[in-house]
This record gives structure tokens, C-alpha cells and sequence, in this order.
């Protein structure tokens, strides 16, 4: 029990790195919580028509996220090892990535986007309001990109306080302008969903503005020249390539089981598919800290490992995990608690607002079985065990849990919440495997050894 508890010195760090991203991500959560409401007020309808071209949106982002993940391993480790040089070649590879990722996504969802949200609905009203939406939000995924690509970096190097400041603006920005346009306050039209959609365009092109001035201004250590941009050691890129490719292809293939899980709910009409999306609307209050244990993890797990300190890495990840896990019980009791008023500031239907209640409840007392398997996940990928994370998250959600919701919902009449409850205790086995690959080990590396390169 004594190794899994740190010193004074540990929790300042960790408090240090990981609360103003934990912070961040509860206001950005409140705020889309916010949207979600103030969305929701137009109607079950409006509701569904933003979830859906949110849903095609989340496959991105961890398209994105999969790649600059490949990256970050090696920002994490360089910048433990003071290879500034290499570090600056992974950021590098992030704009460049992330930009061809968002521009083919662009231009996929510019001319089918329409047939994949048929896939989530046959209502063609929703067909015809996720359109309106996606036709003005899609363009908001360009200036992400470079957002994302830059405080990814801070992130890895243990820099959060000002990505803080700059999700404040940002978000306050946003809230700010779906008010003025979404009910047309202030003299302002009142825009509906597309007004949502303009909101998240202006707060995109915002937020990448700051990013790439604080970049510029305490980004040093891995900012580069716009010429400089392509250059990258051809080692360098292949290693960055070969750890991202595995990463991107499972959160592509993770997206898409969560795209599955949605689609199964839907099949039990309209008020489950909105309940679904406000059980995560809500849920995300309290899931806000997987951000604070991925940036944790990268930081005294990753940069530990780049100063070649294998032992107290592995010290830092055991104590990290267990200060994971007492967190998301405390979290657990506070979304448990939640769930008996929040739902009633929906106007939706006493089914769904039932429905979402009970959902929110399962993700309440499931959320430490989610924490243990989130930390495992970040710590074999903090040392680049790129087979194992693949095979316990996304091989193991379509070997095991895509199949058995798509069956369910199509063979069965449960209702939704027990395909929900089903789907949140099939986490439960995975802690199994994902604590068997830790204790082997083979996470434990130093991958800013030139030899790791090879």
C-alpha cells in the first residue's frame, strides 16, 4: 500500500500538471452542457440533429488524436531527454498530419454527409437540421487542427496553466455567441442549430489564434519556422510513423464501436438516441478526469522514461494509477448525486429524461472500473507498448463488445438502459488483461535512446 501513495513533492507535481487541465475540461464539459441545453430547448429534434454531425465529429478528433498521440509518445520522451531538435521534428509531423487528416475529413463529409447521418436516423428531419449544422461547422475542424496540435505539445512537455486561460476565452466566447444566436438576443437572428454551428466556427478560428501566439511566445523548445516545416529526419519520421499508424487505426476503430453502441441505442426510437447524448453531455462533468491522467502520465511517466529513470517511472505510473482510481470514486459519488436534478433542465420527454437518469447512474458507479483501464491504456502508451493498448481497447471492443450490443439490439427487446448497463460492465474483464500486460513490462522503456530509433 506505501508504494502507491507519493510524497509531498509527487501530488505538488501532479496537482501542478494535471488540475488546469482537469479544470479546463470541466469548464469546457459545463459549457458544452450548456450548449446541450440550450440546444435542447428547440426540441428532442434539434437535440438529435447537432448529436449526430457531433458523432461523424468525434470520429475526427480521435482520428486526430490517434495520430498526434503517435507523436507525442516520442514529444514526451524527448523533451525528457533535452532532444530538443527531435522535439521539434514530432511537433512537426503534428501540423502536418492533423491537417491532412481534417482536410480529407472535409471534403468526405462535404459530399456524403448527408448519407452518414442517415446511418444514425431514418427521421429525415434530422437528416435535414444535422446537415444545416454540418454545412457551417465543418470548417470549424481547419483552425482545430492547429489547436489541437499545439496543446497537445504543452500538454506533453507539462505546460497547462495557459492552455487553461485560452479554453476560458474560448469558451466563454462560445456561450457568449450561441446566446446571441441560437434565440436571437441582443437585436441578433435567431439562427437555431445553425446558429450553434456559427458559434463553434468563430470560437475555433479564436482559439486557434491564441494557441499559435502562445506558442510563439513560450513554445521555444518545439516551435519551428513555416519553412522549417517539412523538415524532418526520415528516422525520425519512420519511428513517429510507425507508433502513430497502430494509435490512429485504434482510435478510428474505437470511434467507430462507440459510432456502433450509439446506433444500437437508436434503434429503440428518438427519446433513447437523445437520451444517450444526454447521459454524455453529463457524464463528461466528471469524466474530465481522463484528461488530468493522460496528461499526468505523458509528464511523470513519458518524460521520466526520456531521462532514462525506468524505475521511477514505474514508481510515478503505480501511484498515478491509485490516485486515479480514489478520484473517480469521489467523481462517481458526485455524477451519482447529480443525476436526481440535472436531467429535469432538459425539455425533453419524462421517458427519456428516465432513460438518461439511469444511464448517467451506470456511469456513476462504473467510472473507477473506466479510471483503471484509462490509466493502464496511458502507461503502456507513455512507453510506447503500442500492441498491448491496441489489443485492450479497440481489438477488445470488437471482439467482445460490438458484438454483443449489435446482437442484442437487433435479436432482443431490452430496453436501453440495460444495453447501456451491458455495454459499461463489459469494461469489467478488460482490467484483467490490461493489468497482466502492465506487470509484463515491456512499456518500460527509454525510447529517446537513438537505438530505439533503429
Amino acid at each position: 500500500m506505501k508504494s502507491l501513495i507519493g510524497d509531498k513533492s509527487f501530488y505538488k507535481r501532479l496537482i501542478a500538471v494535471a488540475l488546469p487541465i482537469v479544470v479546463q475540461q470541466l469548464i469546457t464539459s459545463s459549457v458544452q452542457l450548456v450548449d446541450n441545453i440550450m440546444v435542447g430547448s428547440l426540441g428532442e429534434l434539434a437535440i438529435d440533429s447537432v448529436a449526430v454531425v457531433n458523432q461523424l465529429y468525434f470520429i475526427v478528433i480521435l482520428v486526430v488524436f490517434g495520430v498526434l498521440s503517435g507523436a507525442g509518445v516520442y514529444t514526451a520522451q524527448y523533451y525528457g531527454s533535452k532532444d530538443f531538435d527531435k522535439l521539434q521534428q514530432t511537433f512537426r509531423f503534428k501540423i502536418i498530419a492533423s491537417l491532412v487528416v481534417v482536410f480529407l475529413s472535409f471534403i468526405i463529409l462535404s459530399f456524403f454527409g448527408s448519407f452518414f447521418i442517415s446511418l444514425f436516423t431514418e427521421n429525415t428531419s434530422v437528416v435535414t437540421g444535422g446537415m444545416s449544422y454540418l454545412r457551417i461547422v465543418r470548417y470549424s475542424m481547419i483552425p482545430w487542427a492547429f489547436s489541437v496540435s499545439i496543446s497537445f505539445t504543452f500538454r506533453e512537455i507539462g505546460i497547462t496553466k495557459s492552455l487553461l486561460r485560452i479554453s476560458l476565452i474560448t469558451i466563454i466566447t462560445n456561450t457568449f455567441l450561441n446566446y446571441l444566436l441560437i434565440f436571437g438576443s441582443f437585436g441578433f437572428p435567431a439562427l437555431g442549430i445553425e446558429g450553434a454551428a456559427i458559434a463553434t466556427l468563430i470560437s475555433r478560428v479564436l482559439e486557434a489564434a491564441l494557441f499559435i501566439l502562445l506558442a510563439l511566445k513560450r513554445g521555444k523548445v518545439f516551435n519551428t519556422n513555416i519553412k522549417d516545416v517539412f523538415k524532418i529526419n526520415p528516422i525520425v519520421l519512420k519511428a513517429i510513423i510507425i507508433m502513430a499508424i497502430p494509435l490512429m487505426l485504434n482510435e478510428v476503430l474505437w470511434s467507430t464501436g462507440q459510432t456502433v453502441f450509439i446506433q444500437a441505442y437508436s434503434t429503440r426510437g428518438d427519446n433513447a438516441y437523445a437520451a444517450a447524448n444526454i447521459t454524455q453531455a453529463v457524464s463528461q462533468l466528471v469524466f474530465v478526469i481522463f484528461g488530468g491522467i493522460s496528461t499526468a502520465i505523458a509528464v511523470m511517466v513519458g518524460n521520466t522514461l526520456g531521462e532514462n529513470k525506468l524505475e521511477l517511472a514505474k514508481e510515478n505510473s503505480k501511484k498515478l494509477i491509485f490516485a486515479a482510481l480514489v478520484t473517480a470514486v469521489c467523481m462517481g459519488v458526485i455524477l451519482f448525486i447529480l443525476s436526481y436534478f440535472v436531467i429535469d433542465i432538459y425539455n425533453v420527454l419524462d421517458e427519456t429524461k428516465a432513460y438518461a437518469a439511469f444511464n448517467i447512474r451506470v456511469n456513476a458507479i462504473t467510472i473507477p472500473i473506466v479510471a483503471f483501464n484509462v490509466s493502464m491504456y496511458f502507461t503502456l502508451r507513455a512507453g510506447g507498448d503500442i500492441k498491448s493498448t491496441f489489443i485492450m481497447d479497440s481489438g477488445y471492443m470488437w471482439t467482445i463488445q460490438v458484438p454483443i450490443i449489435f446482437i442484442l439490439s437487433r435479436v432482443t427487446d431490452l430496453p436501453i438502459t440495460m444495453l447501456f448497463l451491458i455495454v459499461q460492465l463489459l469494461e469489467i474483464p478488460k482490467m484483467g488483461f490490461a493489468l497482466a500486460r502492465y506487470r509484463k513490462g515491456n512499456w518500460i522503456r527509454n525510447l529517446a535512446n537513438p537505438k530505439e530509433l533503429i
